[in-house]
């Protein structure tokens, strides 16, 4: 007699238990990062104010009064305002993330140390990073100009003022010297607050096109050259501007560069990002625009900018 079976089917086909999958439990949403937010504005716009007023008092104080001070800011504020957004909408063009400018007030004579954006992704192609870099100096050069033009133009000769001996000189980048021949002034002028601005906007864009580290000219050899030039011709800067910088103090005491040679050396061991294809060539357009970049850095690069 068969034995009956004591599952419902036999027991050769028994069902194998089948595959199951594990069902995560739910994840809190996480909403993504806001770029403008009222705390991140109110930081932008607390410090142009606060920037504001020390290029407003320190331009007065070297010029002659609130208004001179005044007029100096603005003209500052908009050349160096005009570079840092240059290489903000660079890198909207791109996709790269980008905060809006952080404009730098500092106590020393002069108000203000620049302005600075920071970029919160990387940077994809070689095109992108020169692009972004050389668009911030470009762009400043081009306010620059204007200020140039019309500080110059209606500039006091110093020979109509008489001079003293604890008198300040803020020497002439090339810019102002092809431009004080153009323009049939003398070379020796009394600063007025646009010329000022216009100095101080030539000096900040000559230091930031020094080809170190993660300034614009940086970015600008990276994207030309690539990461082994890069790394030669910034320390090769390096040691330039350390001689350059014994070389105006034994002049005439001047000891601005020491305190960029410290930049320098933050700048040179934190080193300067990757891109994702370091084999991509530039085209020539872009070479031609580097070659337009370095007669920018020319013209407005003083070695000494201050003589004592």
């Amino acid at each position: 007699m068969n034995q009956p079976y004591l599952f419902p089917i036999p027991p050769n086909e028994v069902e194998r238990p089948t595959d199951f999958f594990v069902i995560p439990p739910p994840q809190a949403y996480e909403e993504p990062e806001r770029e403008f937010t009222f705390g991140r504005v109110l930081l932008h716009v607390l410090l142009f104010g606060i920037t504001v007023v020390t290029t407003t008092f320190y331009g007065g104080l070297l010029l002659g009064g609130f208004f001179d001070g005044l007029l100096f800011s603005f003209t500052v504020l908009m050349i160096l305002g005009a570079h840092e957004f240059g290489h903000y909408f660079a890198a909207r063009y791109y996709g790269v993330q980008a905060t809006l400018p952080f404009f730098i007030p500092s106590p020393l004579p002069m108000g203000t140390f620049g302005a600075v954006i920071k970029i919160k992704s990387r940077i994809p192609t070689k095109q992108a990073l020169f692009d972004i870099g050389i668009a911030g100096p470009l762009a400043g050069f081009v306010f620059a100009i204007p200020a140039a033009i019309i500080g110059l133009y209606y500039a006091v000769p110093a020979g109509a003022l008489p001079a003293t001996d604890d008198t300040m000189t803020f020497n002439d980048p090339l810019l102002f010297l092809a431009l004080s021949k153009v323009l049939h002034v003398p070379h020796d002028l009394i600063l007025n607050p646009i010329t000022f601005a216009a100095w101080l906007g030539c000096l900040v864009t000559s230091l930031n096109l020094l080809p170190v580290g993660q300034l614009d000219g940086g970015h600008v050899i990276y994207a030309v050259f690539g990461r082994r030039a890069h790394w030669l011709i910034a320390r090769a800067i390096y040691v330039g501007v350390i001689l350059l910088a014994l070389a105006s103090y034994f002049y005439n005491g001047w000891m601005g560069w020491v305190l960029y040679i410290v930049i320098l050396t933050v700048l040179l061991r934190v080193g300067h990002p990757p891109v994702n294809n370091e084999d991509e060539p530039l085209d020539m357009t872009r070479k031609i625009v580097a070659l337009i970049g370095l007669i920018v850095f020319l013209l407005c690069f003083m070695p000494v900018p201050i003589s004592m």
